[in-house]
């Protein structure tokens, strides 16, 4: 008997919690420090894919977007007073494209494109991320992040309506998260062998 697209996009709200209560937790113990930038459009991006999954028939595959929003805010105001405060001007760059962005979003009627826009521009969000780990790979979980690329391939085996516009992004955040943890373990292993 296979298993139910409610039961995998039960389990994929379950891996969204496990990724992200904790992440919330450390960030607001400052022991994990979000940049601020990635988590504005992280939060604005993942609320717009929600809205986009659930008006093309994703069904439960859905429902973890809409948890993921909620925590993505919640981490997002965190990051306001124990995020990383050093900001750079590419990180201004892809702030302020990275918002520029989403107006064309509003305006493409084609949801296929708009799914694409918002995986592009969501994955440009990871840039402030990435350039941050770079130098400070111990202040940020990479663990958040691999629970989060389990999370999105869980949010594919529950979307009900298997089309590009309900999966492109899911797709996209398998890639992101990986790449994100990849470079954390390199760059983490890197300062341990005296790469400073």
């Amino acid at each position: 008997m296979p298993i139910s697209p409610e039961v995998w996009g039960g389990i994929s709200v379950l891996f969204a919690l496990v990724s992200l209560v904790p992440y919330l937790y450390a960030t607001l113990k400052g022991n994990n420090k979000p940049h601020i930038f990635t988590w504005v459009i992280w939060t604005l991006l993942t609320g717009i894919a929600f809205m986009i999954q659930l008006l093309e028939g994703a069904g439960s595959g859905a429902w973890s977007g809409g948890v993921s929003t909620v925590f993505c805010l919640a981490i997002m105001l965190a990051a306001i007073r124990h995020g990383e405060k050093r900001i750079t001007q590419g990180d201004w760059v892809v702030f302020v494209l990275s918002l520029a962005a989403i107006p064309l979003w509003l305006l493409t009627a084609n949801p296929v494109l708009a799914a694409v826009w918002v995986t592009a521009i969501d994955s440009a969000g990871y840039l402030p991320t990435i350039r941050k780990v770079w130098t400070k790979p111990h202040e940020e979980m990479a663990t958040a992040h691999a629970i989060a690329a389990c999370k999105h391939v869980f949010v594919l085996l529950a979307v009900e309506t298997f089309v590009p516009a309900t999966i492109i992004y899911s797709i996209g955040m398998v890639v992101m998260n990986t790449l994100l943890v990849g470079i954390i373990l390199m760059r983490r292993y890197l300062f341990t062998a005296g790469d400073h």
